[in-house]
């Protein structure tokens, strides 16, 4: 892979297989959370006086880390997609993450060279790479 070791590359592909998938999925749980029912919420708020709190309690459901952390990595998709907007790696981003086609179909469809797709490819994984690292998802090792 070279600069970015393949767990991190994958999780990054993860992101921008699933990217539409993901906002349907954390709109629907953050409405589960809001319209949700207070017993599901007991666990929380338990502070001295040991009364509920139920719109604190679905605050902190709302600040969970993995809730958090989806958010910001649909944030770094999000500025990929705009950087590559409109630009042949654009279509690349759209052909293979959004529509699921196959090398052969992309690099026919643009015009290209398997290699020209693979630099593509490695070049966005790269860029989303360092938005992640901006903003705290990964650690540059």
């Amino acid at each position: 892979m070279g600069i970015i070791d393949r767990k991190t590359y994958k999780r990054i592909e993860f992101y921008l297989y699933n990217y539409r998938e993901l906002i349907v999925e954390l709109e629907q749980h953050k409405t589960n959370i809001i319209e949700g029912d207070n017993r599901e919420l007991i666990d929380f708020g338990q502070g001295v006086s040991y009364r509920s709190d139920p719109t604190a309690n679905r605050a902190v459901k709302l600040c969970k880390e993995n809730v958090l952390e989806t958010e910001r990595w649909l944030k770094v998709i999000d500025k990929v997609k705009s950087r590559f907007k409109g630009t042949l790696k654009g279509e690349l981003i759209r052909f293979k993450y959004e529509r699921g086609m196959s090398e052969i179909a992309i690099c026919r469809e643009l015009n290209i060279e398997r290699s020209t797709y693979y630099a593509w490819r490695q070049e966005v994984v790269l860029y989303a790479a360092l938005v992640a690292a901006q903003v705290g998802l990964i650690q540059v090792a």
